[in-house]
């Protein structure tokens, strides 16, 4: 067997732990990673550790049709990548992508081309694929992120995985810090993408101080459009004729914005201000606030119970999605999720549900009064939000 090591990333795995870390939810717009270090700290950890080889790094997610992101092909364009991708059904979950990292995990020691293999993952369907790979004559060593509150000192992996492997090895938390940064929200994007004609951003919009709010997602502020005076025109003057208003503008979508006279228009990709009804409804009883029990004997405050705590985390774990959500999407996303309600789309009901697995068990996220409060609590910050 030739005395190479090789590596196998379960990407949806390792993005979800490092998105978890930096923002609280493993939703993948609301954070952003810069792979190359990302890859070489993986890399680098493993050739400091093991004095062979490296044959290859694989690196597993799953794409809409299995086809490959622009995101994908960067990464598989890095010196010793090798991207295999799995197909990404309806609801957001990955189809394939295990079989294909077992498969290749095993069709490695059966090849005799590496002869120990770094597993990054945590997923306890891969157990049987380690235990065939190993009867091969291969050595399986896990690669966890470190987690010293947990009892197996890694984070989000299963027991019966973390018991076939013939060695676990942690990565350093930096190496995720370094790595993974929150998304900066839309409206931020859109007030610096306009900054070069507004001439900087600065005071409470694009150009000078008391220019006007900056725009929710996905509004993108143009001189002369609407909302805007073009350069020269007093307060209060007439727009001239022809200039564009809030309806030609393209205000509800129109293709393009016209700028300044003899200037090229502007794309814009989704709709204008966000209108939003104020909503009457009483709160979910679950997104409102508990004040404390007090114990009728001694007139402090009483124990809170261990059901308590559980709806306040999946209350939590609510919110922090809510918020990065709202911050990454365009308005018509937006307008798309309020038209639906009371309905979540797949992908963040699964999003939802995965990470408050994470934060307060799998089995207790099961209870159908703690999933009544985790989406309760999401439309009822999105309301504070919009």
């Amino acid at each position: 067997m030739s005395r190479k090591s090789v590596i196998f990333v379960d990407a949806g795995f390792l993005l979800a732990t490092g998105g978890l870390r930096v923002t609280g939810n493993s939703l993948r717009s609301a954070f952003s990673v810069q792979y190359k270090s990302l890859v070489d700290g993986i890399q680098g950890f493993v050739s400091e550790r093991d004095s062979r080889d490296l044959l290859r790094m694989y690196w597993y997610d799953a794409a809409k049709d299995g086809l490959f992101s622009d995101e994908h092909k960067r990464i598989g364009l890095l010196p010793g990548v090798k991207v295999r991708l799995g197909r990404m059904s309806y609801n957001g979950e990955q189809k394939g992508v295990d079989l294909k990292l077992g498969l290749d995990l095993v069709g490695v020691a059966r090849n005799r081309s590496a002869d120990v293999a770094y597993l990054l993952s945590g997923d306890d369907d891969l157990a049987e694929a380690v235990e065939a790979a190993q009867d091969l004559g291969m050595k399986v060593v896990l690669l966890g992120i470190e987690n010293q509150g947990h009892r197996l000192g890694v984070t989000a992996v299963a027991e019966h995985l973390a018991l076939q492997v013939d060695d676990i090895a942690t990565l350093p938390q930096t190496l995720l810090d370094r790595c993974f940064a929150k998304s900066a929200p839309v409206t931020e994007i859109a007030a610096y993408s306009a900054a070069p004609a507004a001439g900087g951003v600065s005071g409470n919009g694009a150009g000078s101080p008391g220019a006007g709010p900056v725009p929710g997602p996905g509004v993108i502020p143009v001189p002369g459009a609407a909302g805007t005076k073009p350069a020269g025109t007093a307060a209060g003057a007439r727009t001239p004729a022809g200039a564009p208003d809030a309806v030609s503008a393209g205000a509800f979508g129109d293709p393009a914005v016209a700028g300044p006279a003899g200037s090229p228009g502007r794309p814009v990709p989704t709709p204008g201000p966000r209108r939003v009804f104020p909503d009457t409804r009483p709160l979910p009883a679950a997104a409102v606030r508990r004040e404390p029990v007090y114990s009728t004997e001694t007139g402090g405050a009483a124990a809170q119970s261990p059901w308590f705590d559980l709806v306040e985390s999946a209350e939590a774990v609510a919110i922090s999605l809510a918020d990065n959500w709202h911050g990454s999407v365009t308005q018509r996303e937006l307008a798309e999720l309020l038209a639906e309600r009371p309905l979540l789309p797949p992908n963040i009901d699964r999003v939802l549900i995965k990470d408050c697995a994470a934060k307060i068990g799998e089995a207790k996220t099961d209870l159908q009064d703690i999933r009544k409060a985790l989406r309760a609590a999401f439309w009822s910050r999105l309301d504070e939000l919009v």
